[in-house]
């Protein structure tokens, strides 16, 4: 398999990705988790409460989506080139037993 050279193109292409998913899917999940519990705290009368529990959630909510985030980084074909994970050393050839 050819390395490519990390150049500032192929750098910014991968940045980008992550940072309009990252921004676009934080906000709309944060803005859905925002709404709902909101009006199930209003409706219950508890609005102060979950006003308090919010920013955990959104804030969990942001971890999880980022996880997302970087596997559609991973996973995406580039221009000319895509992200491999490759191993540093080749595993051990397992040489089956005779019988």
């Amino acid at each position: 398999m050819q390395e490519l050279e990390p150049t500032w193109g192929r750098m910014l292409a991968v940045w980008w990705l992550i940072f309009w998913r990252s921004l676009i899917g934080s906000f709309v999940v944060g803005a859905v988790i925002g709404f709902v519990f909101g009006f199930i705290g209003r409706l219950l009368g508890v609005s102060q409460t979950v006003h308090q529990i919010l920013p955990i959630l959104g804030g969990l909510a942001g971890l999880c989506w980022s996880f997302l985030v970087i596997r559609m980084a991973l996973r995406k074909r580039y221009g000319d080139f895509r992200i491999a994970l490759v191993p540093l050393e080749a595993p051990p050839v397992r040489i089956p037993p005779r019988i």
